[in-house]
């Protein structure tokens, strides 16, 4: 009899320390850190009518970098996420174009020729992000918690690259200005990005402090992508796309370019 009770009771208490191992991993402590993989699919919304709705065209990115949680009460449901990564979007916009090319005929000769046509201009964007977020979680359900969090990304541009196609109007000459791959448009590009962040996903516990975790986030830019300069004045376009022309048969100038990029990620990754 004495055995059983012994067994009984050593059973028991290996229950509660197993029970008490997979409680929240932050309820002993108040930080924990991590490492995650975020591929996302982006894309460009322009906020004025000058660029053609056929350009919202998707783009894939990818991000990485280090995640960390910080318990600010006693509550391990609720927690301040931040880290540091760097990501990778952008998108497709189509717009109207025109193009004045000087050709040397000989060394005392010049002619020029003026194009105009459309821009498939593809962007790739670069940024350090900071996010700031709240995050809730539920208490553990077998091995796994679930979480939602909201709030903002700071973002600072770091690169900005382009690939430019053209679709240039019939103006009678058979050379016109060719396609271009990996243009630097850095300038023209605005250094800081700020985004609502909304995402939810599940964690796993593989042992001890170590979660597995994925999501599913909503990156939704309220900043301009284009830097509020001249040199960023979209051209009016006609009906066709197509730049419209003044009296002296040149594309005139419009407002300056707006478009907000915007993404959805899948975030992977692993809390030590």
């Amino acid at each position: 009899m004495t055995n059983l009770k012994t067994l009984i009771t050593a059973l028991l208490l290996g229950t509660s320390v197993l029970a008490g191992a997979q409680e929240s991993d932050m309820e002993d402590r108040k930080i924990r850190f991590g490492l995650h993989a975020s591929p996302n699919f982006g894309w460009m919304n322009p906020n004025i009518s000058q660029f053609e709705k056929s350009g919202l065209q998707p783009r894939l990115g990818f991000g990485y970098g280090l995640v960390l949680d910080y318990k600010f009460s006693e509550s391990s449901n609720y927690l301040f996420s931040t880290g540091f990564n760097i990501t990778s979007n952008g998108g497709g916009l189509i717009e109207p174009y025109d193009s004045l090319v000087v050709n040397e005929i000989s060394p005392n000769e010049t002619n020029e020729v003026y194009y105009t046509g459309k821009l498939d201009r593809t962007y790739r964007l670069n940024y350090v992000n900071v996010p700031l977020l709240l995050k809730m979680r539920t208490n553990e359900i077998g091995y796994m918690t679930y979480f939602a969090a909201i709030g903002m990304d700071l973002g600072f541009r770091t690169r900005a690259f382009a690939n430019d196609d053209f679709d240039w109007q019939d103006n009678g000459s058979a050379l016109k200005p060719d396609d271009r791959d990996d243009e630097n448009i850095t300038k023209q590009m605005n250094f800081f990005r700020t985004a609502l962040n909304i995402s939810a996903g599940g964690e796993y516990n593989l042992s001890g402090n170590t979660n597995l975790y994925f999501g599913l986030g909503w990156h939704n830019s309220f900043m301009n992508a284009f830097r509020n300069k001249d040199f960023n004045r979209i051209l009016a376009p006609e009906s066709n796309g197509y730049p419209d022309l003044n009296a002296d048969g040149k594309a005139i100038p419009s407002e300056r370019k707006k478009a907000f990029t915007n993404y959805i990620s899948l975030d992977v990754g692993i809390f030590f």
